[in-house]
C-alpha cells in the first residue's frame, strides 16, 4: 500500500473524527447560541476543521491518483 494513500485514509478518519466531536458538542452547547459560549464556538471550530481535512485527504487521493497514471 503506498504511503500517499495510507495518508489521505488517515486523514479522513481524523476529519470524521473532528466532525463528530463538532457535532456532538454542538448538539449539547447550541441552545445557549451567542458568541461568548465557548463550547460553542469550539464546537464550530471542530465542524470547520473536519471538512478542511476532509478536503485535505480528497486532494491526497487526487495527487495519488495523478502519481499513478504518470
Amino acid at each position: 500500500m503506498n504511503t500517499d494513500k495510507k495518508a489521505a485514509d488517515v486523514l479522513k478518519w481524523i476529519a470524521w473524527t473532528a466532525i463528530v466531536i463538532g457535532g456532538l458538542l454542538m448538539a449539547f452547547t447550541a441552545s445557549d447560541f451567542r458568541a461568548d459560549n465557548f463550547p460553542l464556538m469550539v464546537s464550530i471550530g471542530f465542524l470547520i476543521a473536519g471538512m478542511n481535512i476532509f478536503i485535505m485527504s480528497t486532494v491526497f487521493r487526487l495527487l495519488h491518483l495523478r502519481k499513478q497514471e504518470a
